[in-house]
């Protein structure tokens, strides 16, 4: 029978091409791998090595034999690779950084369906703006990062974008909603309920005014979606949002929308995101997997 340790030692010999390293890896005596090879040799009715005066020449039987022990190798990694996705499936932990936008979308749904699917995982959900999302992501503090915009790092790779162009946002009926469309100039009459510069949403909206050299009037500005969504749907203010962040609101009617005529904001996404230095853990992936099919087969 091929034992393991002597399947080792032969690999060994074949990769060093000389006892003596390999005995000194395995920290035994070359002339007790001599003898393991020997006995190897004798099971299997072969020659594996030519031992000449500068080493252990493989033969071609030898050759063959070592092909046969990486691929052995590679598929004990894999197997233990698997158990260990099994385990920490049962008792993982998935650590996300997520845009308040996300949270009350489709993270949610995604968080309870693999929940039920894998109970024994716990979750860490941090809500943050797009910069504090891609730097947790980047020093590896969250595993799985969705971000508004999130800028070009070095740090992080991009898993997914989900188109999310801004939309000019207000209670049903308003007077701004006459004439379809609008762009940025069209809209300096208006006071407007806008999230402060940590959200990726306002530093786009800050650079569609500078593109255009616009200035709207902000009379309100606040690190919550929530307080804004409310206060644009009780006043005449207005606000610049990603669809994805009213979606509820729209189908109860308390806030309508229309595009806003810009190319930036037309261009906007909800990116996911991960570490580019790190693998995320098995538990992660496997979110990763069901959060990337959600989001496209919800947005695509």
């Amino acid at each position: 029978m091929l034992q393991p340790h002597v399947l080792k030692y032969f690999a060994d010999v074949a990769r060093n091409g000389s006892l003596r390293v390999a005995a000194d890896l395995q920290d035994i005596a070359p002339s007790a791998l001599s003898r393991q090879i020997s006995q190897l040799e004798k099971f299997l009715d072969a020659k594996l090595f030519i031992r000449t005066a500068k080493g252990m020449q493989i033969t071609e039987v030898g050759r063959e034999l070592f092909l046969f022990v990486e691929e052995s190798n590679r598929g004990v990694e894999a197997l233990l690779h698997r158990i260990e996705e099994i385990d920490e499936l049962r008792h993982g932990a998935v650590r996300i950084a997520s845009i308040e936008g996300a949270i009350t979308s489709f993270l949610p749904d995604v968080l309870a369906r693999f929940s039920a699917s894998f109970p024994g995982i716990k979750f860490e959900v941090v809500v943050c703006g797009s910069n504090d999302v891609a730097h947790r992501v980047g020093r590896g503090e969250s595993e799985i990062g969705l971000a508004f915009n999130c800028p070009s790092r070095e740090d992080v790779i991009l898993r997914a974008r989900i188109a999310q162009p801004l939309n000019l946002v207000a209670r049903p009926g308003h007077p701004v909603f006459e004439g379809g469309e609008k762009n940025f100039s069209q809209l300096k009459e208006f006071q407007f309920a806008l999230p402060n510069r940590r959200f990726g949403i306002r530093r786009l909206i800050d650079q569609a005014m500078h593109a255009t050299q616009t200035e709207l009037a902000i009379a309100f500005e606040t690190d919550s979606l929530q307080l804004i969504k409310q206060l644009v749907s009780q006043t005449d203010m207005l606000t610049c949002l990603p669809r994805i962040v009213f979606e509820r609101e729209l189908s109860n009617q308390t806030l309508a929308a229309i595009p806003l005529k810009d190319s930036l904001c037309s261009a906007a996404s909800i990116d996911i995101i991960t570490q580019q230095s790190r693998t995320p853990s098995g538990a992660a992936r496997k979110f990763l997997t069901m959060l990337l099919d959600t989001a496209k087969s919800t947005y695509s």
